[in-house]
């Protein structure tokens, strides 16, 4: 039987969340547990057998789903507020009431926490890491201001020690070929994924589809099923029309917004077709290197938002370039203050939203909508 887009995603899907409480009926998982931040270095994980779940992902699946509201009522008042993370009240409201989508993870056996994203993302874990009683390994990657032979060495040594507490937790010893493999895996799966979204600004394609499926390179992009679905996805591009050139060609900088049926704010921009999105680079690490602990240097300690502001900048401009965009829709986000990329040094018209990737309440949509309205009739007159 011929392999599909579908048929892999069923896989993969399947495979993510078969225990979770809504279809695990009790069984326990046959592995070790980790909860991990979004850029751990899961490499390692798979090498030795342990199973990963990504709290922030499960979160977005939540207001995917419309329950976030409720779950954030049922996070006040242990230790998080509206204020905080949206990803991180969304998910512990999950864990208080025992409820969500597809129920919850599997309890933790171990909390894995990297800085190379989000520095808040360590003290959300250190609430778990109390809440569950488990061991928590914090990651630190110093990115580009520190000397680069001082930083591998730094990096590896704290590579070599997760795999050192890994192999006490899972009882297994990694194999270096077998890291190897995996570490090809998600390069290959990176590839591919460029491939497909390099057409954004030349096919007709939904940015729906594209703000979805990025979600298994996040979660699952060691499998080798998701290089193939990504070439198969671009394929099903290639086949796409062509974009429609009377519309504004425009740049979605920021998250999406999960809680909306496509991700962006779709009604009110049917003059506007989405160009480019950097959020669709942020999992393209870069695996480069001659030996194993090099190549995760570079995917996890040069991760777009573990950049100096400058290099943001640049890789931003040059993103909007390649997209061909005239206008950006900027995305002051509620939860992610501290990882907002501006356009400022990009010279183009821009309407900043103060918005939330997870909570739909903090959005004015009024606002919202003559800002837009604001932006095209900028557009359009220049």
């Amino acid at each position: 039987m011929a392999k599909t887009i579908v048929s892999l995603q069923a896989r993969l899907m399947r495979e993510y969340y078969k225990y979770f409480s809504k279809y695990s009926k009790g069984k326990k998982p046959d592995r070790k547990v980790a909860w991990v931040t979004a850029f751990t270095p899961v490499e390692i994980l798979e090498a030795l057998n342990v199973y990963y779940y990504y709290p922030e992902s499960y979160a977005a699946v939540i207001a995917a789903s419309e329950k976030e509201q409720e779950l954030f009522l049922a996070s006040d008042g242990d230790g998080l507020t509206r204020d905080c993370c949206s990803y991180s009240c969304c998910y512990n409201g999950c864990l208080n009431l025992g409820e969500g989508p597809r129920g919850t993870p599997p309890k933790p056996d171990v909390l894995i926490a990297t800085n190379n994203q989000c520095n808040t993302l360590p003290n959300w874990w250190n609430i778990l890491a109390e809440k569950y009683d488990v061991p928590l390994i914090v990651l630190d990657y110093p990115g580009e201001t520190t000397d680069r032979e001082d930083a591998l060495e730094y990096v590896t040594r704290q590579h070599w020690s997760l795999i050192c507490e890994m192999e006490k937790l899972s009882d297994n010893t990694l194999d270096m070929k077998r890291l190897e493999m995996f570490i090809e895996n998600g390069a290959r799966s990176v590839a591919a994924w460029e491939r497909v979204i390099d057409y954004l600004p030349k096919k007709d394609i939904k940015p729906t589809t594209l703000f979805d499926d990025i979600n298994f390179l996040i979660t699952a992009r060691c499998k080798e099923e998701t290089s193939e679905m990504y070439r198969l996805m671009e394929d099903d591009v290639l086949e796409k029309e062509d974009v429609d050139k009377s519309k504004i060609p425009v740049f979605w900088l920021g998250y999406p917004l999960w809680y909306h049926e496509d991700r962006y704010l779709s009604e009110y921009m049917q003059d506007f077709r989405i160009a480019g999105a950097n959020y669709l680079t942020w999992w393209s690490l870069d695996y480069s290197g001659s030996n194993v602990f090099e190549k995760l240097f570079n995917a996890y300690n040069f991760t777009f938002l573990n950049l100096t502001q400058n290099s943001r900048n640049i890789k931003l401009t040059e993103l909007i370039k390649r997209s061909g965009a005239n206008c950006a829709i900027v995305l002051h986000n509620k939860s992610c203050k501290c990882d907002f990329v501006s356009a400022r040094n990009v010279a183009l018209p821009q309407a900043e939203l103060e918005i939330d990737m997870i909570d739909r309440t903090y959005l004015d949509l009024e606002t919202a909508r003559n800002q837009i309205e604001i932006l095209k009739e900028t557009v359009c007159t220049s």
